[in-house]
């Protein structure tokens, strides 16, 4: 589908959409368990806010069905509701700034799942307007350039954010994410997208059959447990940096930078990997360096050792965002792209889920080396499940255009 603006600009503009998602998640990865944990909530109630903040993510399938299905106030199936995402985030991060959490909990809590929804809201129609506009033969570029854009975003304020809450408090940290939050709408107000959609784009109800055969089944079992695993694994990092080394903010800050500057590293290592040895060598890289990961966590005992491997983990980090994510895109059928490729993005968000939860509530019961451990070794299981994946869908993977894809769907 053509929308009338250079490969060039397309790439700049969904690497700035990703820019915006990696500022979130510098706070949600890095700063939002050390920020409560500093006004008291324990570590039950975080385990409860951090899985339920992932609920928009997880039913971010209606958000594609219905980008797909209407086209909203006449404007496109992909712009409005971007935009829309991108002012309601930010208006919710800056309401966060003037709830208390050790007063009203509660409250912020509320505002965060409501933060959340509309950032599902935009991130859902960014990645079905990359399926839309991008072909086949730039997927894993463009996926590079994404997670290059969130990594990009960890890596400018993680260390920022880390001065903020070490000189001001936490709570300025809303504010930051506020105003960074507008920076995309400029570029995406010059997206115009055609009036009338080619076949291949256009909704058809039938498409979602394709999703009854047992290889997607199977593609589905494969994301829950891939990104249980690695979720286990990466989103305890900064919560044991802070409860059990006693971490400064601007040391979470300067880990989240150097992991940030590995994620960069890694997505764009991606790109020449899947193209150079192909998608199955590219997964099950990732595998291998996550699960190394895992296991190289479990023996740390002090932040600088942490802070020392944080780009070693970032390159895991950037390898395992971008490497899934582009086998998503290319078994997604173009004719409901939103949809399709959000109940993919659901399967993953139902393991980071279920490893945020069960991870951050195992770490009072087995503590944290013992999480890391066995988060670490559960990981191999999914390397049969590569294999089944790459075999079965290898012909789709070969394809260059949209077309055939949809004809091979």
């Amino acid at each position: 589908m053509d929308i009338n603006l250079s490969r060039r600009y397309l790439f700049a503009m969904f690497a700035m959409l990703y820019f915006v998602q990696g500022v979130i998640q510098a706070y949600q990865l890095n700063f939002f368990k050390p920020h409560m944990d500093s006004e008291g909530i324990d570590a039950d109630r975080l385990a409860i806010v951090a899985s339920l903040a992932l609920l928009p993510f997880i039913i971010k399938w209606i958000f594609g069905i219905i980008s797909d299905r209407f086209n909203l106030f006449g404007r496109g199936h992909r712009v409005p509701y971007m935009q829309i995402g991108l002012v309601s985030t930010g208006l919710a991060f800056l309401l966060a700034y003037f709830i208390d959490p050790s007063e009203s909990f509660g409250v912020l809590a509320a505002v965060v799942l409501m933060a959340t929804f509309f950032m599902a809201l935009f991130d859902t129609t960014a990645d079905a307007l990359a399926v839309d506009v991008v072909p086949p033969a730039d997927h894993s570029r463009v996926q590079a350039f994404m997670t290059g854009g969130r990594a990009a975003g960890l890596v400018v304020v993680s260390l920022i954010f880390g001065l903020i809450a070490d000189s001001i408090g936490y709570q300025a940290i809303f504010l930051a994410i506020a105003a960074l939050m507008l920076i995309p709408l400029f570029m995406v107000r010059k997206v115009q997208e055609p009036v009338q959609r080619t076949p291949a784009h256009s909704f058809d109800r039938r498409a979602f059959r394709v999703m009854l055969q047992p290889r997607y089944f199977v593609f589905a079992l494969f994301l829950i447990l891939a990104w249980t695993f690695f979720q286990g694994i990466d989103g305890l990092v900064t919560f044991y940096m802070s409860n059990e080394l006693d971490s400064s903010g601007s040391t979470i800050g300067l880990y989240g930078t150097l992991k940030g500057i590995g994620m960069v590293i890694g997505a764009v290592g991606l790109s020449y990997v899947m193209n150079r040895f192909g998608r199955r060598t590219a997964a099950l890289t990732t595998v291998s360096l996550v699960t190394l990961g895992g296991l190289m966590f479990s023996a740390l005992e002090s932040e600088t050792a942490i802070v020392s491997v944080a780009v070693l983990w970032g390159i895991a980090v950037g390898l395992q965002w971008t490497t899934y994510v582009t086998l998503s895109m290319g078994v997604t059928d173009t004719r409901i792209a939103g949809s399709m490729f959000a109940i993919l993005q659901t399967m993953s968000n139902i393991g980071i889920g279920a490893g945020e939860g069960v991870a951050t509530a195992l770490s009072d019961n087995i503590g944290f080396d013992g999480v890391f451990r066995t988060f670490a070794l559960a990981n191999l299981l999914v390397i049969p499940l590569i294999v089944f994946v790459t075999n079965r869908f290898a012909r789709m993977y070969e394809r260059k255009d949209t077309d055939a894809i949809v004809e091979e769907l």
